[in-house]
């Protein structure tokens, strides 16, 4: 075998096939040595770090094979010594430091956890260090926090590296100190991942503080444990970023000796799961820690007990759906995640082990694969060296009597496990599931939610033919919809609808026993929220480069057009006697391409079409406003607020604006801040038919009017609606209006009066002119 530095790799394998009677043996045994150990002259340089506690721990990175391309999850392990693993342990590793210029003697290591795929944070001696393990091996001391913290928590999503929920909810994290009174911690949170923290205000309470999780897919809320003193019951606390105080779980025991911590492990998923163990408690939680049982064992021949044995935890491991528990005593239990069972079994006790054995770590490898890993120096050279005991669950599971209940189901499948789905506002999705459960055994599937106040469900079971060995297979119709708009449930246990929330749903089989390790639940992240490509744009058009008036390379080519200072208003408030400029303008053909042809006299309602990346969804059929981005005011709109039938005033730009002077227009009217005019409202202003009606809808009459007026105008539209998607949802066109003559210049006054004289005169020159020929032609005979 061969590590990336292409060094080889010294496996010493021992097959252990001995009857394993009342105890559990290697599978295989393997002593890695890598062959560079050999008279290496490699040295750690820097400070050795040092794990405070005695027994050791390995910290697996919770995320899966593919989430790294392919290749195997880092692993750091904590003992006497710290190392990072890159291939499981498979090649010799010298012990992890921190350079001494960041980091004195001696470093010890209270808390550690992974960030997305790249870095490590490290609580050392009360502060917070990164370690960039896959790309440059160096650190960075956290900056923002003001006072010692023992631990750092997060919740990593594993669902995808690049999509913005999952990069989010993995880059928080929480740092913390614990034992002290609740009332007096301080809090730091970090929205980067660890590269900056912001202290928190603490939670009012004198318990003692154990731990903080942030339970995103239980509506995006922190989570506080604390202790109450003399009686030793523990509960979680919800609250907000803030921690300040909203409900309480259900109390559960957890006891605690002198400085001894509770360490909680949250297996991958999103679903609400955690594990929290001491020495004398092994606790779990399905549902965010508002209800908590204590883990008990399913006896066997060789394990009569119910409950693991007291005073005796020293290590636990946990993946996606396992989880494996280690006694002081040297006994091994091993049980299965779901929301219906909280058991373990007794898997044996070490063959070469004694009671008074320190504790060794361990961590799953694969699906039923578990192993122990145990530190060895080198005698030749700096490195260290790694004992390997591995362990086939499964094979192990076969040989426990009486015999375990067999699995009950043949097959369960759906093509959503591990994925990422959407629902935007008032949207479906339909999920399949296909089973086929074991004749005789009645079992059927169940289907559950992290945050059933974000996401509902309908599901129904049909059957769907029959197998090749003639068993009847089913389809489960999932149905999942927003709370809100499912008319399923109250309004004080429906989440808000103006910000996206959370949650996964998953798929297991009901009462499906410890000896189904290959028949795991499939688990899919639902965001109730915005797609992250939905966008909108205007819909297609004649636009001036197709009918001439523009040639793109023109427009392309710093084309500048001029705006009449009369017709704009730079603070966005409509002022029209402005002393100020004409403003010259470059066209940005990049962004606003060839601009959408108007006919000046023809009233405009702009056409927005919805898309999602490059899928065309449907015409938006919601209400959205509109906003020439250079402050543009000669134009105006069909409707007046009463004929747009508004029960109160509505909002308009040009209050808006004033009231927020210097704001950006987008950022003042939103869908988080737009108000319908047209809902009923106690004691608000009544619509004047003199203020224009500024907001527009495809489904309604109002149009823009445009003057006599040639030229270009450069609008941003912004869908307002609050109930048509979580999507900020905005796009900038240009618009060439055309058609109006030039206005004339001549007083319309004066030309009036001047025309009337001149009729006027006309019509005493038709009068008098008769006469005054007849009178001319009389004094000509007179003189004759």
């Amino acid at each position: 075998m061969r590590k990336p530095s292409s060094s080889v790799i010294i496996l010493v394998i021992f097959l252990l096939c001995l009857d394993r009677g009342d105890s559990w043996t290697c599978t295989h045994e393997l002593l890695i040595i890598s062959s560079v150990s050999f008279n290496s002259s490699m040295v750690s340089h820097g400070t050795v770090l040092s794990y405070k506690y005695k027994d050791p721990r390995l910290i697996p990175h919770p995320c899966e094979a593919f989430y790294f391309g392919g290749q195997t999850p880092p692993a750091i392990y904590l003992g006497e010594k710290v190392f990072l693993s890159q291939d499981n342990f498979q090649s010799s590793l010298l012990p992890l430091t921190i350079p001494a210029i960041i980091k004195s003697s001696p470093a010890e290591v209270t808390s550690a956890l992974f960030v997305q795929n790249n870095r490590a944070l490290f609580v050392i001696n009360g502060k917070v260090y990164l370690y960039f393990y896959s790309t440059w091996k160096t650190w960075k001391v956290s900056t923002g926090i003001d006072s010692p913290v023992t631990d750092i928590t997060n919740m990593d999503c594993c669902y995808s590296l690049k999509d913005i929920n999952c990069y989010d909810t993995s880059n928080f994290i929480v740092a913390y100190t614990t034992g002290k009174p609740a009332e007096s911690t301080d809090v730091f949170t970090s929205k980067d991942g660890g590269y900056r923290f912001v202290k928190t205000s603490p939670a009012g309470y004198e318990n003692a503080l154990i731990g903080i999780y942030n339970f995103v897919s239980l509506a995006q809320l922190g989570v506080i444990l604390n202790k109450t003193d003399g009686d030793e019951e523990a509960y979680f606390t919800y609250t907000d970023m803030n921690l300040a105080h909203q409900e309480e779980g259900a109390k559960f025991d957890m006891k605690l000796y002198a400085d001894e911590s509770v360490i909680g492990i949250i297996p991958p998923g999103l679903r609400g799961f955690i594990l929290l163990w001491t020495k004398d408690t092994f606790a779990f939680s399905f549902n965010h820690g508002l209800n908590v049982a204590l883990i008990t064992v399913h006896p066997t021949d060789k394990y009569v007990n119910v409950t693991l044995p007291s005073h005796g935890l020293c290590n636990v491991a946990a993946n996606r759906n396992e989880i494996a528990a280690l006694t002081k005593s040297q006994k091994l239990f091993y049980g299965t995640l779901d929301m219906e069972s909280t058991q373990m079994v007794y898997i044996g006790d070490k063959t070469k082990g004694k009671p008074t054995d320190p504790c060794v770590a361990m961590m799953f490898e694969n699906i039923g694969v578990l192993f122990f890993v145990s530190v060895i120096p080198s005698t030749d050279s700096a490195l260290y060296h790694f004992q390997k005991c591995i362990i086939n669950i499964q094979d192990t599971l076969m040989t426990l009597r009486p015999p375990l209940q067999p699995c009950p189901v043949e097959i369960l499948s759906g093509d959503f496990h591990n994925k990422i789905y959407y629902i935007d506002m008032k949207q479906e999705l339909h999920f399949n599931v296909t089973f086929v459960p074991k004749p005789g055994t009645g079992t059927y599937p169940y289907v559950t939610v992290s945050n059933p106040h974000a996401l509902a469900f309908q599901a129904h079971i049909d059957q769907d033919g029959f197998t090749f060995d003639g068993n009847t297979k089913y389809r489960l119709r999932i149905r999942l919809l927003q709370q809100a708009f499912s008319g399923m449930s109250q309004l004080e246990f429906q989440d808000t609808i103006y910000s996206s929330r959370i949650s996964t749903v998953t798929v297991d089989i009901y009462n499906k026993a410890i000896f189904c390790i290959d028949m795991h639940p499939m688990t899919a992240l639902i965001v109730v929220g915005c797609s992250p490509k939905k966008h909108i744009k205007i819909a297609e058009s004649t636009t001036a480069c197709n009918r001439g008036l523009f040639q793109d390379i023109v427009l392309q080519n710093n084309f500048v057009y001029s705006i009449d200072r009369k017709v704009y208003d730079p603070q966005f408030l409509g002022r029209k006697k402005l002393s100020q400029p004409n403003l010259n303008i470059t066209y940005r053909y990049d962004l606003w391409r060839c601009p959408i042809l108007l006919y000046y006299d023809s009233p405009w309602l702009p056409v927005l079409e919805l898309w999602d990346n490059d899928e065309f969804i449907e015409y938006v059929s919601a209400d959205f406003v509109l906003y020439e981005i250079h402050g543009m005011h000669n134009y105006d709109y069909l409707l007046n607020e009463v004929e747009a039938e508004c029960r109160i005033a509505a909002q308009n730009w040009i209050t808006i604006m004033a009231e927020n002077p210097g704001k950006e227009p987008s950022d003042m009217w939103n869908r988080l801040l737009y108000e319908n005019c047209k809902l009923p409202q106690e004691n608000g202003p009544l619509p004047s038919a003199s203020r224009p009606y500024h907001v527009l809808n495809r489904n309604e009459k109002n149009r823009i009017l445009f003057p006599q007026y040639n030229g270009i105008y450069v609008f941003k539209a912004i869908v307002v609606d609050t109930h048509y998607s979580y999507c900020d949802l905005t796009t900038v066109f240009s618009v060439y209006v055309h058609g109006a003559l030039p206005k004339s210049q001549i007083n319309v006054g004066k030309t009036l009066i001047s025309f009337l004289v001149l009729i006027f005169g006309s019509i005493l020159m038709v009068y008098y002119f008769p006469k005054l020929m007849k009178e001319n032609a009389r004094m000509k005979t007179v003189w004759a």
